[in-house]
């Protein structure tokens, strides 16, 4: 045999049985919530395993599970229709947004589209809303004029350029038209 032998690293000593003796439980009940305090007192458990223990100890409740009624299920189609939002189906549901989410998509039910909100440019506002009539995402809107970030990135207190808003309105079946009122 020829050749080296590469450097010998020593293994890290890993315990065969991993039952939880009377002492590791008690430890677990006794500090549960600081993972961090027990992973000091316990370095040969990880943090899933404390976890998982504390779930069979009854430290960790279980998970509320909703079974969905029929009156949920149509009050949900409703305020979707409605366009209210997530937050408030779960707030007049009692529950939580996490399981109003994963209703929607198990039933494919799409939330109606809110129109933009205005940001105080009248221009800017009114191309906006015009999208929205017209069932055109604002996202759409800016890639139908050049795929630019005009019209997603805009917010109160940003100026948009006139030459975006002739563009857009001209796109959307518009006329820019400037009016004097003569005193």
């Amino acid at each position: 045999m020829h050749g080296n032998l590469g450097p010998i690293r020593s293994a890290r000593i890993i315990r065969r049985d991993d039952t939880w003796t009377f002492a590791e439980t008690e430890i677990l009940r006794r500090h549960w919530p600081d993972v961090a305090l027990l992973r000091k007192v316990l370095p040969h458990r990880t943090a899933g395993a404390m976890r998982f223990m504390a779930k069979k100890c009854g430290l960790i409740p279980d998970k509320v599970q909703n079974v969905w009624t029929g009156a949920q299920d149509k009050k949900l189609r409703q305020m979707a229709a409605a366009g209210d939002t997530r937050k408030q189906i779960a707030a007049e549901l009692g529950l939580t947004v996490a399981q109003i989410d994963n209703r929607l998509l198990y039933r494919k039910i799409n939330l109606a589209r809110r129109p933009p909100k205005a940001i105080g440019d009248p221009l800017v506002d009114e191309v906006r809303r015009r999208a929205f009539d017209l069932k055109m995402t604002v996202v759409e809107l800016d890639r139908s004029l050049g795929d630019r970030l005009v019209f997603q990135s805009a917010w109160k207190g940003r100026r948009i350029g006139l030459n975006h808003i002739h563009r857009a309105v001209k796109a959307l079946g518009g006329v820019l038209k400037i009016e004097w009122i003569d005193e």
